[in-house]
């Protein structure tokens, strides 16, 4: 009877030990990090052209606009981007830094999903740093929020005469929606979700026993195959 030990399970079977919620959560990173790259190349380019958006003509020409819906929309894009170029000074190394950490979070999530050895403490790292950041700079921009939510405050009065042709259900629906209480607690819910709650997740799913037992076996599969 034959004592020696049974050859290691190929690559293949190992990898199957993945856990499903590893997957998911680095998909979510990866797409976060994609986005984030997006935003903080965009807003980098605008605050380098320092090009403020004038908000005044836009407020007084939403009552002639044939479009409301779409005119709100442009006027809520101008408030954010004309606060956020009135806070250059602190918005520039705030995203600088986001876009950094957007190219790691990418290209640690799309490591860790395949369980690339001696990628899951560097994607923990990125998760939380990019985490920590996002939570730095929800605080520090809070004025670009309420000048975005002041702006929209003064049309608020007008949404029952711009959306007159709209059915009432989206008249009422608006005007929940741009109220400024809701304004804030939107982008409090969204930031809790989107800004910090998706890599917390991540990070978490890095941390669970079952992906580190993942980590380590493709790590001794590599080595197996390695060997001569």
């Amino acid at each position: 009877m034959s004592t020696s030990a049974p050859p290691p399970a190929p690559l293949s079977a190992q990898r199957t030990i993945r856990p499903w919620y590893l997957i998911l959560a680095m998909v979510s990173s990866w797409l976060v990090g994609v986005r984030g790259l997006s935003d903080s190349f965009s807003t980098l380019l605008f605050l380098r052209e320092n090009n403020l958006p004038d908000i005044q003509p836009l407020v007084r020409g939403l009552s002639e606009s044939s479009e409301p819906l779409e005119a709100l929309g442009y006027l809520l894009n101008a408030a954010h981007m004309r606060a956020l170029g009135e806070a250059a000074k602190v918005a520039f190394p705030l995203t600088v830094g986001k876009l950094i950490l957007s190219v790691l979070l990418v290209i640690t999530s799309a490591m860790a999903m395949s369980g690339r050895p001696g990628s899951r403490m560097l994607a923990i790292q990125a998760h939380l740093a990019y985490a920590a950041l996002a939570s730095a700079t929800f605080w520090l921009l809070r004025e670009t929020r309420y000048a975005v939510v002041d702006v929209m405050g003064s049309v608020h009065h007008l949404l029952p005469k711009l959306l007159a042709s709209e059915p009432p259900q989206t008249v009422q629906l608006m005007s929940a929606m741009l109220s400024k209480s809701a304004m804030l607690w939107l982008s409090r819910v969204s930031f809790a979700l989107f800004g910090v709650g998706a890599l917390v997740l991540g990070a978490l799913a890095l941390m669970t026993t079952r992906t580190k037992a993942f980590f380590d076996a493709v790590a001794a599969a590599t080595e197996d195959a390695e060997e001569p």
